[in-house]
């Protein structure tokens, strides 16, 4: 069912950010963007051809805001980024209608795999990449709907792209506090080494 992983990763989201989170204003801003996105999802705008949810322009309007601190030059390699990634997401997308028979695993995986490659390879700063992802994917979803607009009507970010965008950010998350966790296991593993050396000594 589309949406599904959108909703359960979102709730999830929504529980870590409320009450695990430190109380920081960050916290509730993470949590508010979250319950809104959950809020949004079942409206849609209409734009001529194009039909697109509020959640997809709510999320940009939030990635275009955090982007806008930047600097000039990190701003122009940021949309050097997000058009790799929107390019990389409409040319799955259309590799997906007009020859199926090579998509054998589920397109959230292959997307989030792609997605996140994409990432890591050119992005260095976690919450860049948060950014980056929802970008890329609602602007390659609205990309993939101008190239098939005479064929077909298409919702920009329908549930079925959010699912991608959901699966694709929890992945992320759950890869940052893997390298957060290793880290702090590494400098206690340190520090216990160097208080059984001082007490040697």
């Amino acid at each position: 069912m589309d949406g599904i992983f959108f909703y359960w990763l979102s709730w999830m989201g929504w529980i870590v950010a409320t009450f695990l989170m430190p109380k920081t204003p960050r916290r509730w801003k993470v949590a508010a963007i979250i319950l809104i996105s959950i809020l949004l999802s079942g409206m849609n705008m209409h734009m001529a051809q194009f039909s697109c949810s509020y959640t997809a322009l709510f999320l940009v309007g939030v990635a275009c805001v955090y982007a806008s601190g930047y600097s000039r030059f990190q701003q122009l390699y940021y949309v050097i980024v997000c058009g790799i990634i929107i390019i990389a997401y409409a040319g799955f997308c259309l590799l997906e209608l007009y020859d199926p028979v090579w998509i054998f695993i589920d397109r959230k995986w292959i997307l989030t795999g792609l997605i996140l490659y994409i990432c890591f390879m050119v992005i260095k700063d976690a919450e860049k990449r948060f950014a980056a992802i929802i970008l890329g994917v609602v602007g390659g979803d609205f990309l993939y709907a101008v190239v098939i607009r005479d064929i077909a009507s298409y919702e920009v970010g329908s549930l079925r792209t959010l699912d991608v965008l959901a699966t694709a950010v929890g992945t992320m998350f759950i890869w940052e506090m893997l390298v957060y966790f290793s880290a702090y296991l590494d400098l206690y593993v340190l520090k216990s080494h160097r208080q059984k050396q001082s007490t040697y000594k």
